[in-house]
């Protein structure tokens, strides 16, 4: 039977803890929705957990590469690109921690996403 909790994931590139371990090798599942803003330099860029497409962050990021604004996980020392949905056998063992793929040095967030953890056995 899979476990389930729902998590308010802040717009943030610090890493909140969703107080949930998982294994290496089991399935995991997160769902989010909802809307948040990344820091748009003085203007308001709402979007959704995929982030904004076509804007990805740099090496200042916590996943370079990955879309600005996007839902990302931390399991471990691993760091996962989580988006609208991730179905997936986790990489790490560990507690699952959420964030905003943002710059650390910004501060002009908003909004929140409401993510769905579950796990399988």
């Amino acid at each position: 039977m899979p476990f389930t909790i729902t998590k308010m994931a802040r717009p943030s590139s610090f890493w909140q803890e969703s107080y949930v371990r998982i294994q290496k090798g089991q399935r995991l599942v997160i769902e989010a929705e909802g809307a948040w803003s990344p820091d748009g330099k003085n203007r308001t860029v709402w979007c959704g957990a995929d982030g904004i497409p076509g804007l990805t962050g740099n090496d200042n990021f916590p996943l370079p590469g990955s879309n600005v604004g996007m839902l990302i996980a931390k399991i471990g020392d691993e760091v996962i690109a989580v988006g609208s949905r991730y179905d997936n056998p986790a990489p790490e063992s560990g507690v699952i921690f959420l964030a905003m793929n943002e710059n650390p040095a910004h501060n002009n967030q908003a909004g929140y996403l409401l993510a769905q953890v579950i796990i399988f056995d």
